[in-house]
């Protein structure tokens, strides 16, 4: 099932993981919200956002990229996860 996804991912694109996850669509000033990680993916995370400094993504962009597209990846498995355990106030 990866494999599906990754071929559709990869038509027609040269470099589909650095067109998803390395691309800054922000700008720089920080109005998130403190997270905290494990040490080890901050270091992974970290060394691939400084290889791509030509596509000037930074850390803040690759992580909400990947959430993004986590969501549109699992939206509806998480819709249906949260109403199952979800019960209504009324």
């Amino acid at each position: 099932m990866k494999r599906n996804r990754r071929n559709q991912l990869n038509k027609g694109i040269k470099n589909p993981y650095a067109s998803l996850f390395l691309t800054n669509r922000f700008p720089s000033g920080r109005n998130g919200k403190v997270v905290y990680i494990r040490p080890e993916y901050h270091e992974r995370l970290l060394r691939i956002v400084q290889v791509s400094r030509e596509e000037k993504a930074t850390l803040y962009s690759l992580i909400d990229n990947i959430l993004e597209h986590h969501f549109k990846e699992f939206g509806e498995d998480i819709i249906d996860y949260y109403n199952r355990r979800n019960k209504p106030i009324l």
